[in-house]
C-alpha cells in the first residue's frame, strides 16, 4: 500500500504553506481523498505535483 501524506505532511514535503496546499487540494491540481474527517494525499499525487504540475495551476 502506498503512502499517504496528511496536509501537514505534505506541506513539509513541497515547502509550502498549509492553506496553499490545502488551496491546491480544493481546486484539483492534488488528488487527494478523505479518510473519516481527515484529508489524505497519496505519495503518488504528490509526486505527479512535483514532476509534472509545479505552476500551480497559474498559467503563464
Amino acid at each position: 500500500m502506498e503512502k499517504m501524506y496528511s496536509i501537514k505532511e505534505a506541506k513539509a514535503v513541497l515547502g509550502l504553506s498549509y492553506n496553499t496546499v490545502y488551496r491546491l487540494i480544493n481546486y484539483g491540481t492534488i488528488n487527494a481523498v478523505k479518510i473519516g474527517g481527515s484529508i489524505r494525499i497519496p505519495q503518488a499525487a504528490l509526486r505527479k505535483f512535483i514532476l509534472e504540475d509545479t505552476s500551480g495551476g497559474q498559467s503563464e
